[in-house]
């Protein structure tokens, strides 16, 4: 037979079933002796003494009856389970106000075994111990607790000991941590069915002196002097303002210069490939020259000073000009100004922590040089400043064909009447008549081409020819040069490969050259059949509010000395008069004519996936031209940040991109290769093989895998274990080509980026986690006295001892003695 308990206190009833009908008894008799008492006619404390000491004494008896039993409950040793969770990450490692590690609060509890609250939960409870980081593990004891590790996944770590422990007797967790977990999205899904316990120090509460570099982004520009912009958002923990040394420095740079470049471009002979073939082996490290530093157009390290207001980020920019082609990495670093040696005495520092005083940064100014095709209708003075401008730039490559004469002179007595073939030919090769030199044909002279095979049946006729050129300039050509076929793949070359388009002013071109009636008019930026009325006198240049914003059209670097600068602007002659732009161009320069009539100067348009750009100013060479010797040849860096912006976005044979994943709890980088044929379409039978050369100079291969995204996309991952620079050397090779196509990709990796982001004590993370499972924060001054109270909270393993109190001697003892002294008082009351 089960016997029902009901608990009251810590008496339990071990016969409740006899309750009501022994208190219904009770009251009965109650009731009865008290009207017998009121009847004898005694003083009221008499009649209250003799009914209070028989009440007591039938109620000991009637609870007798009840079989009562005390009840005891206890921990049961050894069965309750116990779980100390210690936070191994790094931000450990930070100093509090009083410049002691976090850490080593942790250790002298942990390491100090014969402390009371140690002591006493091994003794009761099944103590187990982990230590929790970038994974978590079980360990025997805490002597390897370094605080290194470079992330802090306690969501994760918590959620995993809950399913391993579930449905075991697990009484709660004692977990020491700062709170700085790296995966507080986690906590958004995470469920706590066992009591968390987090231990803290009241010195945590206190950040003290800090600096650090919040965020960082890299971006490319068009300004000649500084093609790079460095962004970094720094902020101050200090308690008043903080003046703040800023370094940027050069710390590795693997590439080549603009000679060597030309020089694999020469060796190489199949001109498609867009990366020159460098194994990671060759990869060196560089300085910039002397002469690049004496002209400022370089530094290995630039600094700038900066106050911070305690709390309130500042923004930090650096305009820097890689020394070389290539992939560069720089590194960031911020310090006080007051101390110098912080970064190789970190000793002296008084910063709660250096990990996010620096952060390394990759700038990638591309393998090679960007190969642009000129095509001149006649020699003049706009190819000569244009392609002294250009030579100067280390990323472009000018090659050109220029028409010097439109057909070879004829003479009657030089052929047959009505014979247009040079008649020195004739005999030769009369089945391919075709081949023989026409009187008609155009002189075409080439400059600066990879070797005599290029251009030398003239302009392109084929994509695989065309598409290795990331832009074509066009200057005073007409529309009647190209066949219809070349006009066609020219419009394919900007709106399918992505390429740019340049058209230059003449007498030649825009509606004068016919182009009106081509199968290229949709790529121009202006409408060619509507034509503007003839400009009078002289033209005056001036930026409209589209190319004040544009970096690219701006030369000088304040808005003043830009204005003064566009005062000296010689007046100029020619223009190809035209309306409006077409729907999405946009003009960033016009030209006002003695008249007040305004033309459009300089226009752009996105057409498909390139860009096209027109400069109807046939004259532009009077600007270098008038220019003093002396002054900076404004015309000359124009036309290198135009010529820049045209091929920013070109595609590439090869093109690698970089994204940081994880893996489980382990950050990774997931490389992606994207590999197109000569003629730009999507190369899908490629072997692709990244090589992934690491900070410490090891180098390993992987085969990156087709991707079902995309036909021609590849990919593979690394997983990211140390710290500093990252190189990926990607080698694609195919069937039919006989020379691989290489190209490379930068990073850096820091792994403790995540765990340095917020340097403070996340108390409020601790304190929603003790709330929501019903647990407490203890600090480190009241664990004892936590320990001593555990056993009695609410925990799932108790022991319970009960003991009969109905024949204990106390109980009968009192239930005679009432009984017994309201039997003396009736007698001495007289009463029977």
């Amino acid at each position: 037979m089960i016997i029902a308990i009901l608990t009251i206190g810590t008496i339990v009833l071990g016969n409740p079933q006899w309750l009501w009908p022994i208190v219904a008894g009770g009251l009965f008799v109650a009731v009865g002796m008290i009207l017998s008492y009121r009847s004898a006619r005694l003083p009221a404390l008499t009649w209250a003494a003799l009914v209070a000491l028989k009440l007591v004494g039938l109620a000991l008896i009637c609870f007798c009856l009840l079989n009562p039993l005390w009840s005891e409950s206890d921990v049961r040793p050894g069965e309750n389970i116990v779980l100390l969770m210690v936070d191994n990450s790094s931000s450990l490692s930070i100093r509090d106000p009083n410049q002691k590690p976090r850490g080593d609060v942790v250790e002298e509890l942990l390491h100090a075994d014969h402390k009371d609250w140690f002591t006493r939960l091994s003794q009761d409870y099944d103590l187990r111990r982990y230590l929790f980081g970038d994974q978590l593990r079980q360990v025997e004891d805490f002597q390897d607790v370094d605080f290194s590790d470079n992330r802090s996944e306690l969501a994760t770590s918590l959620q995993g000991l809950q399913q391993r422990f579930q449905n075991k007797p697990l009484a709660g967790v004692l977990l020491f941590s700062d709170g700085n977990a790296t995966d507080l999205e986690a906590f958004d899904g995470l469920e706590t069915s066992v009591p968390i316990y987090p231990v803290v120090s009241p010195d945590w509460e206190d950040l003290g002196d800090d600096l650090a570099i919040e965020r960082l982004a890299v971006r490319e520009t068009n300004f000649e002097d500084a093609p790079i912009s460095v962004v970094a958002s720094v902020t101050s923990s200090y308690s008043s303002e903080q003046t703040v040394v800023a370094t940027l420095e050069l710390v590795k740079n693997i590439g080549h210069s603009a000679d060597e470049e030309h020089e694999s471009v020469q060796a190489e002979r199949d001109s498609s490939t867009n990366f020159p073939g460098t194994e990671l082996s060759d990869s060196i490290e560089s300085v910039p020259t002397d002469e690049e530093e004496a002209d400022g157009k370089s530094s290995s390290s630039i600094s700038q000073s900066v106050s911070l207001l305690p709390g309130v980020p500042t923004t930090l920019e650096f305009d820097v000009l890689p020394p070389q082609l290539g992939i560069c990495y720089y590194r960031l670093r911020i310090r006080p100004a007051a101390e110098e040696d912080i970064f190789t005495d970190p000793e002296t520092s008084s910063e709660a922590t250096l990990e996010n005083n620096e952060r390394l940064l990759t700038v990638d100014r591309g393998s090679s040089q960007k190969r642009i095709l000129y095509v001149g209708g006649r020699p003049n003075w706009e190819y000569k400043f244009l392609n002294r401008a250009l030579s100067e730039d280390r990323a472009v490559d000018l090659v050109t064909l220029i028409r010097i004469a439109k057909k070879e002179a004829k003479f009657d007595f030089r052929g047959r009447v009505g014979e247009d073939s040079n008649s020195l030919f004739r005999g030769f090769k009369d089945e391919v008549d075709e081949e023989t030199e026409s009187f008609d044909e155009a002189v075409l002279v080439r400059l600066n081409t990879r070797d005599a095979g290029e251009l030398a049946g003239g302009f392109p006729k084929t994509k695989e020819e065309l598409y290795e050129y990331k832009a074509i300039i066009l200057d005073d050509v007409e529309a009647g040069f190209f066949s219809h076929d070349q006009q066609a793949l020219i419009d394919r070359f900007v709106s399918v490969r992505g390429g740019g388009l340049l058209l230059l002013g003449g007498r030649d071109a825009f509606r004068h050259g016919d182009w009106d009636r081509s199968s290229l008019r949709d790529a121009f930026p202006v409408y060619l059949d509507r034509q503007g009325p003839p400009a009078s006198g002289e033209l005056r240049w001036d930026l409209t509010r589209d190319g004040w914003l544009e970096p690219w059209m701006r030369v000088r670097s304040t808005e003043d000395q830009e204005k003064m600068r566009l005062q000296h602007i010689p007046e100029l002659a020619f223009v190809n008069p035209a309306t409006d732009p077409k729907p999405g161009g946009r003009i960033f320069a016009t030209v006002q004519d003695s008249s007040s009539n305004e033309y459009p100067a300089v226009v752009a348009q996105q057409y498909g996936q390139g860009r096209s750009v027109a400069v109807l100013i046939g004259d532009l060479w009077k600007w270098s031209l008038s220019r003093p010797e002396t002054d900076e040849d404004d015309l000359a860096r124009f036309w290198r940040q135009l010529v820049r912006w045209l091929i920013a976005d070109v595609p590439q044979r090869v093109e690698v991109s970089l994204s940081p994943i994880s893996l489980g709890t382990i950050p990774a980088i997931n490389i992606q290769v994207n590999v197109r044929q000569a003629d730009y379409e999507p190369q899908e039978n490629a072997k692709v093989t990244v090589k992934v050369t690491t900070p410490s100079e090891e180098v390993l291969e992987l085969t990156a895998e087709p991707s079902l995204e995309a036909p021609g996309l590849f990919e593979t991952s690394y997983v990211l274990r140390e710290r500093g620079a990252y190189l990926a050397s990607v080698i694609t090779q195919n069937e039919e080509s006989e020379l691989p196509i290489t190209a490379q990709a930068g990073w850096t990796s820091d792994p403790k980026e995540e765990e340095f982001r917020n340097v403070g004590f996340n108390r409020p993370l601790l304190d929603r986690l003790a709330e929501d499972s019903g647990g407490e924060v203890i600090e480190i001054g009241a664990l004892d006295e936590f320990v001593r109270t555990l056993p009695q909270k609410d925990l799932p393993a108790k022991q319970v001892r009960t003991t009969p109190l109905w024949h204990t001697p106390w109980l009968l003892v009192a239930a005679i003695l009432c009984l017994t002294a309201e039997w003396g008082l009736r007698r001495v009351r007289g009463l029977p």
